[in-house]
């Protein structure tokens, strides 16, 4: 009865974006409904500034000076834990879960690894590996390889990420924003060898390129963000409602102008097709591989019990996990913490619908569902990592209510130390 009370509101709140969405798009900015007025329209407060040198510089210090104190921690552990520290006990202390898998593509390939006659890493797309093997020219140890792509990539997604927010909400944002995203629990998997850092850059460099309408650009950037997951074609939708309110096709439409809106097509919609390329790629390795371009597909139900799960489904299986309370270690370590971002950013998304520009929240609101669409959901909240319009949105708030959004950073930071040690410890954070 809790859980059903709980997924009407779930679905009531997703429905009411997407109709704000819909009207915003459709250049409606309210509708009465008897003696209420619904507001659409953006609200508006954001003061954006001029992104300057200066701001940049503190971006990526304030980057470099997170991957210092994560390291610091990890050198922390392995010293407890081993009674010394060197760079094979640091590296072997990160290598965990996906991490592995990564570093067996880059070194060996798709074709290199099989487990029972199974080419299982193909389940991981291929850029990120591929940056690996660029720096393997100059770096031997695979292992560090991927942490040197990760902390470049990191260092590169706080400055576009915190040049986003300010151009659109101001410097004050920014820096709360990014501190809530390096503070966020999961924010270490940035330094891990995993693809968190890359598609957080590639996915910022897209829709700063979408913000700025370089259509060209955001469709290869998008390309390459597809490249790393799944979910990088979620920005096709973002770019849609970007180019629904900036052009106002159904004005265009309304006033029988098909030059314009073939123009539109050459030049604005054309060029967002890339996006397709970059899984088509991913799909081509399949097929080379194994002669099925969607061969993944099968893996990931034959070895990891994943597969595509409507919203409620999803919610469904985290709440029964934790109704039953079942296995302590995964109730506290999975299962709560993928209810609790679950529900953090579904009420930021509530704040974001006309706090954020349409564009931010159609990303946000077409991540999340995303990322919560799975039969297995055990990295939801890895994923969420790179929601960068959830901690926009926590930013913003965080400027009016300062003390609940300094508070957030702590409690962030503290959840993040203790997942942290515990995924050293071979716990499944993952």
């Amino acid at each position: 009865m809790v859980f059903f009370f709980l997924l009407c509101l779930v679905v009531l709140a997703l429905a009411y974006v997407c109709l704000t969405l819909l009207f915003q798009c459709a250049g409606v900015p309210a509708l009465s409904l008897g003696g209420r007025t619904l507001r659409f329209a953006p609200s508006g407060g954001g003061r954006g500034q001029v992104f300057t040198r200066a701001m940049g510089r503190r971006a990526v210090l304030w980057a470099l000076g997170v991957l210092f104190v994560t390291y610091s921690v990890s050198f922390v552990y392995c010293s407890s834990y081993y009674g010394k520290v060197d760079l094979d006990i640091f590296l072997r202390a990160w290598e965990k879960w996906d991490a592995s898998n990564y570093i067996r593509i880059a070194e060996l390939g798709y074709d290199g690894f099989t487990l029972n006659g199974m080419h299982t890493t193909l389940v991981f797309f291929p850029l990120y590996p591929w940056m690996m093997r660029l720096v393997h020219l100059a770096v031997d140890d695979w292992r560090l390889c991927g942490h040197i792509v990760s902390c470049l990539c990191y260092v590169g997604a706080c400055y576009v990420f915190a040049r986003l927010v300010t151009e659109d909400f101001g410097w004050s944002a920014a820096r709360l924003a990014l501190a809530l995203l390096s503070a966020y629990p999961f924010a270490f998997f940035f330094a891990a060898t995993f693809g968190e850092s890359l598609f957080l850059l590639l996915t910022g460099l897209c829709f700063l390129f979408i913000r700025r309408h370089r259509w060209l650009l955001a469709g290869l950037t998008g390309a390459l963000a597809a490249m790393t997951r799944m979910q990088g074609l979620v920005l096709l939708p973002a770019a849609a409602v970007e180019y629904c309110v900036s052009e106002r096709p159904l004005q265009k439409l309304r006033r029988r102008d098909f030059a314009g809106l073939g123009r539109d097509f050459l030049k604005k919609l054309l060029p967002l097709a890339l996006v397709f390329a970059g899984t088509g790629v991913y799909l081509y390795m399949n097929w080379k591989v194994d002669g099925n371009p969607f061969q993944f597909v099968i893996y990931q139900q034959k070895i990891w019990n994943q597969s595509f799960a409507p919203l409620p489904k999803c919610l469904a299986t985290i709440w029964e996990y934790i109704h039953r309370r079942w296995n302590q270690d995964r109730l506290y370590v999975l299962w709560a913490p993928e209810l609790a971002v679950f529900l953090l950013s579904l009420a930021s998304l509530l704040y974001a619908r006309r706090r954020l520009p349409p564009a931010w929240t159609a990303y946000f609101l077409f991540y999340l569902v995303m990322n919560y669409s799975l039969a297995w959901p055990i990295s939801c909240g890895r994923y969420m990592a790179c929601a960068f319009p959830l901690f926009a949105a926590l930013g913003r708030a965080g400027e009016r209510h300062m003390g609940a959004g300094l508070f957030m950073i702590v409690l962030f930071a503290i959840f993040q130390t203790a997942y942290l040690f515990t995924y050293f410890a071979g716990g499944q954070v993952m």
